[in-house]
């Protein structure tokens, strides 16, 4: 049942199977130079983030910032209308 092969044959099938390992050790060293692009990316987009997250803080302490002064102007505000009006019903005579 089983055939046997000529040493052409074997000779044949060697090369392919000489010819796939090389294939292979090209496509593992293809694939292992994209792993190491894509980490090297990913490091890259990493310290992006991290720069861009340390600015977005730097924006909400300034926004927070604007917004006590605001906060503060605004009761300043409503203390001197309060004051005056409490000036010209107590104090109208003057």
């Amino acid at each position: 049942m089983s055939e046997q092969i000529t040493a052409s044959e074997a000779k044949q099938i060697m090369d392919i199977l000489k010819e796939l390992h090389g294939d292979m050790k090209a496509v593992k060293s293809e694939l292992q130079a994209l792993t190491m692009e894509v980490k090297v990316n990913q490091t890259k987009n990493d310290e992006q983030f991290k720069a861009l997250n340390e600015k977005v803080e730097e924006l909400r302490d300034r926004q927070r910032a604007i917004d006590n002064r605001l906060w503060s102007f605004i009761v300043a505000l409503i203390l001197l209308l309060a004051a005056g009006l409490v000036k010209l019903t107590l104090f109208d005579k003057i």
